[in-house]
């Protein structure tokens, strides 16, 4: 979509959950192997309510964790409203993640087919290593992670995506630590202008044979020095 809107970057409300899971949804497609497995049906009714419930849980129960939202400001012929067009989810993550997925989710709810669930559980011992790795290399200082971005297709390439990115990267500026993403590889380039370099060009996911025909994630991990 063509406009000159601005964009701004404001404080996400519970409201704009449903919202916001919406634009996850459209913006990932199913061209994305780990969101597909990670928030099942996505793209029906029923997954974008489980998949809002569950980012409201984890808003209400993170103290460190800072949802954010993309917006632009209401078109005031039509609505009084701001549109909102993207997201963003930051992390200053001073432990190590949760190891297990049952650690980290409600594993029989959210994967009720077992062999879903085994999937999910086998690429999360894959996904977490390299930022658990990072964590633990900072000596107690933590460091920032976009656990997640997305921006709607038709407000794409207006800058929302850098501006989501760069909240975090000026956060991680200000602790002086490191900030990580696991991003695909269609995002890299956004990355990379925000000051990211690939430190694993092609993420590692050693699923069990038995899985040998689902299609594995094909994600980046990239990390940024802080500034001084």
């Amino acid at each position: 979509m063509s406009t000159s809107k601005e964009v701004d970057v404001a404080l996400l409300d519970d409201i704009d959950i449903p919202t916001c899971f919406k634009i996850l949804s459209e913006s990932f497609g199913h061209n994305a192997p780990f969101v597909n497995i990670y928030f099942p049906n996505h793209d029906t009714p029923s997954g974008q309510l489980q998949g809002s419930n569950r980012l409201t849980a984890w808003k209400h129960t993170s103290q460190n964790s800072v949802f954010l939202k993309a917006i632009t400001p209401p078109d005031v012929n039509v609505t009084t409203t701001e549109n909102i067009i993207g997201l963003a989810i930051w992390t200053h993550m001073k432990d190590i993640p949760p190891q297990q997925l049952e650690d980290a989710e409600n594993v029989e709810e959210v994967w009720p087919d077992v062999n879903d669930r085994r999937f999910m559980a086998a690429l999360w011992g894959d996904y977490v290593k390299p930022r658990t790795h990072a964590v633990r290399e900072s000596r107690g200082k933590g460091a920032y992670v976009l656990e997640l971005l997305a921006v709607h297709p038709d407000y794409q390439r207006l800058g929302a995506g850098a501006k989501l990115v760069s909240w975090g990267t000026k956060a991680a500026d200000e602790a002086q630590i490191k900030a990580v993403v696991e991003g695909t590889p269609v995002a890299k380039r956004l990355y990379e202008k925000c000051g990211f370099r690939a430190e694993i060009e092609r993420m590692r996911f050693d699923a069990a044979e038995e899985f040998a025909e689902r299609t594995k994630p094909q994600l980046i991990f990239l990390t940024r020095e802080p500034l001084a």
